[in-house]
């Protein structure tokens, strides 16, 4: 039985299905107005040429609303940015409250906000670069647009379904009656571009969807994968797109010109995490307990070995510095240098079923079991010392990435500098660019399966706000 489950699992590596052809033809009308709109196409030294006087415009404007030395360190930052290597010093900001016991803990009362709109778990979230919105799937299929500021919510939807497409069998309108049946109806995985213009989601029905974020309107679906869509992520600044699969493969899009670029092969098991920055590389993680760096232009890989359990996820700090958590409960820090993590923080979330009424530990409560421990989610905030991790032990826990003391030989450790309590399992994060609030993607049962299931959860996008203190 299982030689034959090992052996349908790997024919993706051997056979090519007719319907997965990943460059597919224009109709007539496509190729007319692409004729048409052949001399608007901006050329790349067009493009280059734009942006450099785009530049040239903000410094001018700088140069009026600054003296030299403001200039040159507003530039210095942003070469750093664009670089991955700035960091602000914001987790000795964060100023969180203390998170009561379990038996106290009102929903209410203790911070935070749950939007609701989902039927069943959500699994993915996506916050946009200014921090206005939030984009959220779940595994009934269906994509929710959540304003910040107002709570407003928008449901995404297909403008014209097929004929008698009812919903039979569960799942959002816009999928094909074949992708809604058992685990193809779940979404598993979403990304917003850099600028806000498109949004990607992708799960069991084994293809990329790509949505205009604007005007929620369903854009290509983009079909090759040979398993579920399980993680995506664009490019910072571009339009490229990553997206890992339980066929464990990478593959990259072009959302530029709506083609398939490349696909990269190296892990053993299924991807389970991924993440990239502005540089021509992208991070992922797996169950085949290794985190791998992938040089684009190279097509190369570097192999970073984990402990012994599977890597459930991961988020990049800087270029060469990453944070995963894996299905021990630890949450790891590493480093490009070093083929195994620099720190490890174990039981930083635990398995113990901790009971309502519990005067004992703190939190929101928990159901307990093996599931609770793994860390499904981590976030960072973008190039800061600030991280959040989640699991489904009844807390968001947040951490701070320092240097280090004489005794650890000056490197670089993790430090636990609070949590805010949630009930249920937290299968996605995000810290807003800003550090004022932090969003989780809540489900009543873990992203990739149902090993567990906490019926006193509520499955929706939870806000909880940040406070900071003022630079000294």
């Amino acid at each position: 039985m299982v030689q034959r489950k090992r052996q349908k699992r790997d024919e993706f590596f051997e056979e090519e299905d007719d319907e997965d052809v990943l460059m597919m033809g224009n109709s007539e009308e496509e190729r007319e107005s692409e004729e048409e709109s052949e001399e608007d196409v901006e050329t790349a030294e067009e493009k280059r040429l734009r942006l450099a006087k785009q530049y040239l415009s903000h410094i001018e404007q700088l140069n009026e609303e600054h003296d030299e030395g403001g200039v040159a360190e507003i530039l210095r930052q942003d070469a750093l940015e664009s670089m991955g290597y700035l960091r602000r010093v914001i987790a000795d900001r964060v100023v969180l409250p203390e998170v009561p016991v379990v038996a106290a803990y009102d929903r209410r009362e203790d911070g935070g906000k749950l939007y609701r709109g989902h039927r069943l778990p959500v699994t993915a979230i996506a916050l946009t670069r200014d921090d206005a919105k939030v984009f959220s799937v779940s595994k009934d299929g269906s994509i929710m647009e959540l304003d910040v500021e107002s709570g407003k919510r928008q449901v995404f939807s297909h403008n014209s379904p097929s004929p008698g497409d009812g919903m039979t069998g569960g799942g959002a309108p816009w999928m094909t009656p074949a992708a809604r049946q058992g685990s193809r109806t779940s979404l598993l995985a979403a990304a917003v571009s850099s600028d806000g213009k498109y949004l990607a989601v992708g799960g069991g029905d084994k293809k990329v969807h790509v949505w205009d974020a604007r005007s929620r309107q369903l854009i290509r679906s983009f079909p090759g994968h040979k398993d579920a869509v399980s993680a995506l992520s664009f490019r910072q600044g571009t339009h490229q797109l990553f997206s890992g699969s339980l066929d464990r493969s990478l593959y990259i899009w072009s959302l530029e010109d709506m083609t398939y670029v490349d696909t990269l092969f190296g892990h053993q098991s299924p991807i389970l995490g991924l993440d990239s920055l502005q540089g021509d590389r992208a991070l992922t993680c797996g169950a085949d307990r290794t985190c791998r760096v992938w040089k684009i232009p190279e097509e190369s890989q570097l192999v970073f070995r984990g402990n012994w359990v599977n890597i459930e996820s991961c988020a990049y700090i800087t270029s060469s510095e990453w944070v995963t958590g894996d299905g021990q409960g630890s949450v790891q820090l590493w480093n490009s240098a070093k083929k195994k993590p620099t720190y490890t923080c174990r039981n930083a979330h635990v398995a113990d079923r901790i009971p309502d009424d519990s005067t004992d530990h703190v939190g929101a409560g928990s159901i307990g079991g093996d599931a609770c421990s793994w860390v499904g989610s981590v976030a960072v905030c973008p190039g800061s010392d600030l991280i959040a991790s989640g699991a489904g032990d009844g807390v968001i826990q947040f951490w701070k990435v320092w240097d280090g003391g004489k005794g650890d030989g000056g490197r670089r450790a993790l430090e636990n500098i609070g949590a805010v309590p949630v009930r249920g399992f937290v299968n996605s994060l995000a810290i807003a660019s800003s550090a004022r609030f932090v969003v989780a993607g809540i489900g009543q049962e873990p992203r990739m399966g149902r090993w567990l299931r906490d019926p006193a959860a509520k499955n929706g996008v939870f806000i909880h706000a940040l406070d900071l203190k003022e630079d000294e």
